[in-house]
């Protein structure tokens, strides 16, 4: 066991005090079409805690219950003493597994001095592998000692770091709670040894909990166990790991939650989900949002802002394509973001959701990547539930049924971006690509959808399918033998389309472009297929869910082929 020790005395000043959060970045007014998706907005940088960059929850283990208490961290003013507390509790070094129960064991409270402190950070509470029955403790792994932050007072209900005596940049693991006001004399924590350093105060009623800690009764095991806080003990009996005040858990926190109403629910709904403002417009007008960041001590702050809710434009919203992916014919979806600012996208693939859907041989495990238009991966992903931002996925209400299916959400700027979908390891099946329009409100557009793949017969032909907002003209079209320019020889010979509405019944449909009724706006759209064995259609489509079919003619009906879906 490694003995640690620090100089320490008894002291009073005045109690820590709480410093309320406050609006840091105020959300300013906006518009919002009615029945867009939500905006979310993160409010993270909106609000701040002066006193509190994170927090962290204890549980401890007292003699016929588990205590919670929350601690408030001042990154803002100590950060390298909060970052280093962090690196222990992120990486575990507050537990092991015990190496002869092979169970997780967990740090205890190994310091407890009546009206003056409690000292926790430094020890495990493993077993004697001589006696199972017996506590042996081990030390917890350190990293390098840390630069001493002093500045803080030692105020009751303050955390600060352990250090050795006559070494003020000896901190490491160890922290103490103040049981008292220790700054000033007797005391002088806030000068002694260079002062110790306050990285953060336990919040709300939190100190109910040390202090019960602080009622145990200590013994003296010598150093660094000379006032050891025991529960459910009988001296002389041998010391059991269940009699140590163990900390059970070390949970990161959010310093602040969140809620918010709107004053006008017909128009415009607030709803919070974890850090992020979910707004919904509802139908033309004007509400007030107001939103409120309330700390762990209760201080609170609170702002209001407008939002107006109009009819949108009519735009694309949606597209999506079912089709085959080999291991070389994979799935792709393009899309061209056009006009000025930046644009929310999300792009998900289906594959083994497929199955309920009556799709035998679906893509078990599609995985998912956003390239730019000079190839540059952007981002990829597996799994949607491993992504960064996995809340704000699920906070869209689209995220993938299955774990096994990824999903990208990203802001984008103007340009050309493809999705490409495989099958990990090389896998094969049927599968679902979708790229949705998040934005809310006025912004760029989606100008282009496109998506290429394999196309083959009966069940695993090609069915795109699209979401229109409101009454809109598009160019639809579907590319074969155009694509030996691009390099691709195994081309769908003779491609031909069908355009159908959600019932399933026929809108349109075409097999050579120059054959349509409308082939004079198909030609003066610019987008006209540029060879003539190559389908468009020209529709003016009401809101509503529509799917193209692309399928192939002739003595040869499968290969590769692009769909296309252009807003005039």
């Amino acid at each position: 066991m490694l003995a640690l020790s620090f100089c320490l005395a008894i002291g009073t000043t005045a109690s820590a005090q709480n410093v309320a959060p406050i609006v840091a970045a105020p959300i300013a007014a906006f518009t919002e079409y009615a029945g867009a998706p939500a905006r979310s907005i993160d409010l993270t940088p909106v609000f701040s805690d002066p006193d509190a960059s994170t927090a962290v929850q204890l549980s401890v283990l007292l003699p016929s219950s588990t205590g919670i208490f929350n601690i408030a961290l001042d990154g803002q003013h100590k950060p390298n003493t909060v970052a280093n507390f962090l690196n222990y509790v992120n990486s575990g070094r507050y537990f092991m597994t015990d190496p002869t129960t092979h169970t997780l064991a967990s740090s205890f409270v190994h310091r407890s001095v009546s009206g003056f402190v409690v000292q926790g950070g430094g020890f495990i509470g493993t077993v004697d592998p001589a006696n199972p029955n017996n506590a042996r403790p081990t030390a917890v792994t350190t990293f390098p000692a840390i630069q001493n932050e002093p500045g803080i007072s030692n105020k009751l209900g303050t955390i600060a770091m352990a250090k050795l005596a006559d070494n003020p940049n000896s901190a490491t693991s160890q922290w103490f709670i103040n049981l008292a006001n220790n700054g000033g004399p007797p005391a002088d924590l806030d000068t002694q040894n260079g002062g110790f350093t306050v990285f953060g105060h336990v919040t709300g009623n939190g100190m109910t909990t040390v202090n019960a800690i602080a009622a145990l009764p200590t013994y003296n095991l010598g150093s660094p166990f000379d006032s050891l806080p025991l529960r459910n003990y009988t001296s002389p009996n041998p010391i059991k790991v269940t009699n140590l005040v163990s900390i059970s858990a070390i949970t990161i926190i959010s310093p602040l939650t969140f809620t918010a109403i709107s004053d006008n629910e017909a128009v415009a709904t607030a709803t919070i989900s974890g850090k992020s403002l979910l707004v919904t417009g509802l139908q033309p007008g004007t509400a007030h949002i107001t939103a409120k960041a309330t700390d762990l001590d209760g201080a609170f702050v609170s702002q209001t802002f407008n939002v107006m809710v109009t009819t949108g434009p009519a735009r694309l919203a949606n597209i999506s394509t079912r089709a085959q992916v080999g291991t070389s014919d994979v799935l792709i979806g393009g899309f061209i973001v056009s006009g000025s600012g930046s644009k929310r996208i999300l792009i998900r693939s289906l594959g083994p959701s497929l199955i309920s859907l009556g799709v035998t041989n679906a893509l078990l495990n599609p995985t998912l990547e956003l390239h730019a238009q000079d190839g540059t991966l952007l981002f990829s992903n597996d799994n949607w539930t491993t992504a960064p931002n996995k809340q704000e996925i699920s906070d869209t209400g689209r995220a993938p049924s299955s774990s096994q299916e990824p999903a990208i959400l990203t802001t984008l700027a103007p340009g050309k971006y493809t999705a490409i979908v495989r099958g990990v390891g090389n896998t094969t099946g049927v599968a679902l690509v979708e790229i949705y329009d998040q934005d809310s409100g006025p912004g760029p557009l989606l100008a282009n959808l496109s998506t290429r793949a394999d196309v083959a017969t009966g069940p695993n032909v090609m069915i795109g399918g699209v979401i229109v907002t409101s009454n809109k003209t598009f160019v639809v079209r579907a590319l074969g033998p155009t694509l030996t320019k691009f390099g691709l020889a195994n081309v769908l010979p003779d491609p031909a389309l069908e355009l159908r509405n959600a019932q399933g019944a026929l809108v349109d449909s075409n097999d050579n472009w120059q054959t349509s009724p409308q082939k004079t706006q198909i030609h003066a759209s610019g987008v006209a297929p540029p060879n003539p064995a190559e389908p468009a259609v020209y529709v003016s489509l009401p809101a509503g869910n529509f799917t193209a079919i692309v399928h192939g003619v002739g003595a040869t009906p499968t290969g590769t082929a692009l769909v296309e879906v252009y807003p005039q």
